[in-house]
């Protein structure tokens, strides 16, 4: 499965690991009270949504390859957060550009992941 099957079992097995830490801390900080956050004043909050999508999702396809139950499950959980954050009345707004961020993350993980395994495909592929 692309460059997955270079990987150790262990170190599949501590991708999956920070993925799920990664995954508590953006629903933590994507449900928590605004309040109850660090995060409130840290600056551009769309590079902040990309760049945490981008990391989960890079996260996710390392530890588990490019299974679509895994990016479906990222997209899911990036409208999920907003629709949340639109229900809840905790200091929270949901909002369509945070959903836009947290898709540009999360393709632009997927893209990365696909360069490298063609650069990896290519230097593995014989020369004639």
């Amino acid at each position: 499965m692309l460059f997955r099957a270079a990987l150790s079992p262990l170190a599949r097995r501590y991708a999956g690991a920070v993925f799920l830490l990664c995954l508590a801390a953006i629903l933590y900080l994507s449900l928590a009270p605004t309040d109850a956050t660090p995060a409130a004043n840290l600056g551009w909050d769309k590079a902040r949504h990309a760049l945490a999508y981008l990391v989960l999702t890079g996260l996710g396809l390392f530890a588990f390859g490019p299974r679509l139950v895994l990016l479906g499950g990222v997209v899911l959980l990036g409208a999920g957060v907003e629709v949340a954050q639109a229900a809840m009345d905790l200091g929270r707004q949901g909002d369509l550009a945070d959903l836009a961020a947290n898709l540009t993350g999360e393709g632009a993980a997927l893209a990365i992941w696909l360069a490298v395994a063609q650069l990896r495909r290519r230097r593995a592929a014989p020369t004639a």
